[in-house]
């Protein structure tokens, strides 16, 4: 692991067992089944918040996504996979997003403070818009040196309240709740972002659309499968 920039942690070793290789398309990716106990315990401090889900509760499947918004595969993965996933599975009652902050500090210089007024857009009601907003902008923050004034104009440009959300930037709980969801990715066995969980298996490097939805499909057919005698 090379993820430890993030002040505060230590290195944390999860013990699973360990990952197969697989390919699709000639891709390699990674291939581990969690335990349902297990990644309970890990996104539990995700799951704890009232923002960072897309869908609805009754939905039959969740897909956790572990993710780093200074992180270019997964700003591909959000702007592009994510939409038609939403499309398809979120807005029929099939399926549900979760966001777990996964910032690679140690490569991503300005990944803990995204996260974080991500964070504070979400105690704002707006997480998915800034979400989106943090993902199409990547290209002007990404590497470069930035102040939270920038996190601030963001805000403002989406219309929410900005005194309220300056306050929540430095919160000594809004940092708290990213390293909160960090440690629940590494306890969830994520190397690498974007991590993608579906119905327990977890995929890393496995990004595409087409790839992701086959996954979706063979997730809920487990779970009901179709009627042989349907039309």
């Amino acid at each position: 692991m090379i993820w430890l920039g993030f002040a505060g942690w230590r290195r944390v070793e999860p013990r699973l067992a360990a990952p197969r290789r697989r390919s699709v398309g000639g891709r390699a990716f990674r291939h581990l089944i969690l335990p349902a106990i297990l990644l309970a315990w890990a996104t539990g401090a995700a799951q704890d918040r009232d923002y960072g889900v897309l869908g609805s509760p009754e939905a039959p499947l969740e897909m956790t996504v572990f993710s780093d918004f200074e992180c270019p595969a997964c700003r591909n993965f959000a702007l592009a996979a994510q939409p038609a996933i939403a499309a398809e599975f979120v807005a029929t009652g099939r399926l549900r997003i979760r966001y777990v902050y996964f910032p690679l500090a140690a490569i991503h210089p300005n990944a803990v403070a995204a996260a974080k007024a991500a964070h504070c857009a979400g105690r704002a009601g707006r997480f998915w818009e800034y979400h989106d907003y943090l993902f199409v902008r990547q290209p002007e923050w990404a590497g470069e040196s930035i102040s939270n004034d920038l996190w601030i104009r963001y805000a403002d440009n989406l219309g929410i309240e900005t005194e309220p959300f300056a306050a929540c930037l430095a919160a000594d709980a809004t940092h708290a709740a990213v390293e909160s969801d960090l440690r629940a990715a590494l306890r969830a066995g994520a190397t690498g972002t974007p991590t993608i969980v579906i119905g327990g298996e977890s995929l890393s490097g496995l990004t595409s659309y087409a790839a992701l939805r086959r996954r979706i499909v063979e997730a809920l057919n487990r779970i009901a499968p179709p009627d042989p005698e349907g039309p």
